[in-house]
């Protein structure tokens, strides 16, 4: 049984996962707490649950209505943000098919938008997860979230610099308790240390789960922080922890383009 939760976001959580249940729509945890569930504890604090329901703004707003009849609460400054009944802050987002097929999503009120590139994968590879009290959520496993963290990164790399350090982490604990650790391709790969054969074989997942367009931010995240390492950008650098941070950035392209 996941404890990662706390009794009172278990329960918020409970509240709407039976309203989608209800709408027949799919609901998935992204973002840090999907890999506070499934990878343990991240090194930070992470206060808020980040949702994506596969509905369209059109069907969204019959969720919106039945979420606040149950005393759920709109931020009135974020259009995503919710305070839940038991004051857990939810980022709710919508990615419905029609959404996805535009690339992103433009908030009514602010006219903000969020690119939603990646998100077929979350919903087609979204795993389920037994949380206390009877209540199973899906959650987006850690190569998804890290390429959503990625893209994140490429398209505001100043803003989101916390993706950083949570795609640092998977990268670092990437299969940790599989034999793949051991096979063939990570031996023939010649690492330059073996501590980062999991960024490569999150690399090699990456290279066949990647569309084109995928495969494209990738490229973008890897060209821009091998670019700082060769400008001697990363001397010095504590600001993430990451110490072994050339090797995994390394390990990964190994694995990713076979380089």
């Amino acid at each position: 049984m996941n404890d990662a939760l706390a009794p009172d976001q278990i329960a918020d959580l409970a509240g709407i996962i039976q309203i989608c249940e209800e709408l027949g729509a799919d609901l998935v945890v992204i973002g840090a707490t999907s890999l506070l569930l499934l990878m343990g504890d991240l090194g930070r604090f992470t206060r808020d649950v980040d949702l994506t329901v596969a509905l369209d703004f059109d069907e969204f707003e019959r969720l919106t209505v039945r979420l606040a009849a149950i005393g759920w609460t709109p931020e009135p400054k974020l259009e995503h943000r919710w305070i839940a009944p038991r004051r857990t802050i939810i980022d709710l987002l919508p990615a419905g098919a029609e959404l996805r097929r535009s690339g992103s999503i433009t908030w009514p009120a602010s006219q903000f938008r969020m690119s939603l590139a990646g998100f077929d994968h979350v919903f087609t590879r979204a795993v389920e997860v037994n949380l206390p009290g009877g209540v199973t959520i899906r959650v987006a496993p850690p190569i998804i979230t890290a390429l959503l963290k990625i893209i994140a990164w490429v398209d505001d790399p100043y803003r989101r610099a916390k993706d950083l350090q949570d795609i640092r982490i998977v990268l670092g604990r990437y299969e940790q308790e599989s034999d793949r650790l051991f096979s063939d391709a990570v031996f023939d790969a010649e690492l330059q240390d073996f501590e980062f054969a999991n960024a490569f074989l999150f690399g090699l997942d990456m290279r066949s789960l990647a569309t084109g367009q995928d495969a494209r931010f990738v490229e973008q995240f890897l060209g821009r922080l091998l670019a700082q390492e060769e400008e001697g950008q990363f001397e010095g650098e504590s600001e993430f922890g990451m110490k072994s941070f050339r090797g995994q950035l390394h390990a990964f392209r190994r694995g990713f383009t076979g380089l």
